[in-house]
């Protein structure tokens, strides 16, 4: 299957950009831990440890690697 990396790309900022809306605290804390070497799915496992919310977890995952590119970029 082929990877549609611009697609995944957009998704992944437009996670970050809904946790910004409706979670700042949550995006903020995010942020710093994605400074400090969290991977996304480590965000992602421990977001779904604490809330058993998958699709918060998948958004933080989604937006750690937003965030990562940044950082990369």
């Amino acid at each position: 299957m082929r990877e549609l990396t611009n697609i995944g790309a957009a998704l992944d900022v437009m996670s970050m950009q809904w946790l910004n809306d409706n979670a700042p605290e949550l995006a903020e804390a995010l942020e710093r831990e994605v400074q400090l070497g969290a991977t996304p799915p480590e965000v992602r496992r421990y977001v779904m440890q604490q809330t058993q919310r998958l699709e918060l977890a998948l958004r933080c995952e989604q937006a750690a690697r937003a965030m990562g590119s940044e950082q990369e970029g």
